[in-house]
């Protein structure tokens, strides 16, 4: 039966994607919430001004964004 092999080459790849694109989304959630933390040790003025400065993108808009940026 050829379905076996076929499931065995094609879950890891699924699951390696899946893995990688969780990590990809913490990873951008960890930054941005790093650097609302870093706005907010500052003075409350300057904490303001960081703070409305921040990237307010979602990860699924970064994505779409960074997928349109690599396409010709």
């Amino acid at each position: 039966m050829k379905t076996k092999p076929l499931i065995a080459f094609i879950l890891p790849i699924f699951l390696m994607l899946v893995i990688t694109s969780c990590t990809t989304q913490a990873w951008y959630e960890s930054v941005k919430q790093g650097a609302a933390n870093n706005c907010r040790k500052q003075p409350p003025i300057e904490s303001e001004r960081c703070l409305e400065n921040l990237n307010k993108k979602t990860y699924d808009e970064y994505e779409k964004e960074r997928t349109y940026k690599k396409s010709p």
